[in-house]
């Protein structure tokens, strides 16, 4: 039940956006760009100055008619001046997942909240195996710019989430400097062939240095498709012999590209 909390707190928080209609603010309306509309917005905290900022996410007009394309959401991070009125500071066009990018389920764009000098964005979507994202970003005073820190992953197949859910943290030192301007949600998908060049290599949960590894191993000359690279770890996927598919983060030192 304690790994169902992730699922629970979205399909609970995605009943409340229902049941509760926003109201776009008067001073945010003039950031609303020409042929857009609110999608989101929430009010908050979002550097050092202890002022209130604010974060607005746009679509296109009558988004849901569009089948052609999918358009994109901007996501505009606006910050309180000294004057007191808001100034549009960051822009990301390709933050916020588009319409379709949820799959048979619908829309993925679940919530933003602005927390502890930053924000935490969610997505979740699929089919018959279902997918949820938590992206948190926090700002560094030093840069003066926020930076990816955290993403939480979690999967299951719909017929029993509660047996076969997998989860999935990458803190900042797997992940890299990503700044706001340079993140998308687009996962890029690797698809480059690996061989394990080492007695074993172990399947990870999360990729982290340090943790327990599972049980499950591939054995040397066994080769993986990589679908993300990390800094320390490859996120990879294996065939055995029976057709049946294992999945995890295997160390980068364990393994080998295939030219």
């Amino acid at each position: 039940m304690i790994k169902l909390q992730f699922l629970f707190f979205i399909l609970m928080n995605c009943f409340y956006c229902e049941a509760q209609e926003k109201v776009l603010p008067e001073e945010l309306k003039p950031f609303v760009l020409p042929g857009y509309e609110m999608l989101d917005f929430t009010e908050g905290k979002l550097d050092a100055d202890q002022q209130e900022d604010a974060i607005l996410i746009l679509k296109l007009q009558q988004e849901d008619t569009i089948t052609t394309d999918d358009p994109l959401r901007p996501f505009l991070l606006l910050t309180r001046q000294p004057n007191g009125k808001l100034k549009l500071t960051k822009r990301n066009d390709s933050l916020v997942m588009c319409r379709r990018c949820g799959g048979v389920f619908g829309d993925p764009y679940e919530n933003i909240e602005i927390k502890n000098n930053g924000f935490i964005i969610s997505f979740y979507g699929g089919s018959s195996w279902r997918w949820g994202y938590n992206y948190s970003f926090s700002y560094d005073k030093i840069k003066t710019n926020w930076f990816l820190v955290r993403e939480e992953q979690m999967h299951y197949h719909n017929t029993e989430p509660d047996l076969n859910i997998k989860e999935a943290v990458i803190e900042a030192d797997e992940l890299g400097i990503i700044p706001i301007e340079k993140f998308s949600s687009d996962f890029v998908y690797s698809g480059t062939e690996w061989k394990v060049i080492s007695t074993k290599a172990y399947f990870y949960d999360s990729p982290k240095l340090g943790s327990k590894p599972r049980k499950g191993y591939l054995l040397k000359g066994d080769i993986a498709t990589a679908s993300r690279i990390l800094k320390n770890f490859i996120e990879v996927s294996f065939e055995n012999k029976k057709e049946v598919f294992t999945s995890g983060y295997i160390l980068k030192t364990s393994l080998q590209k295939v030219k």
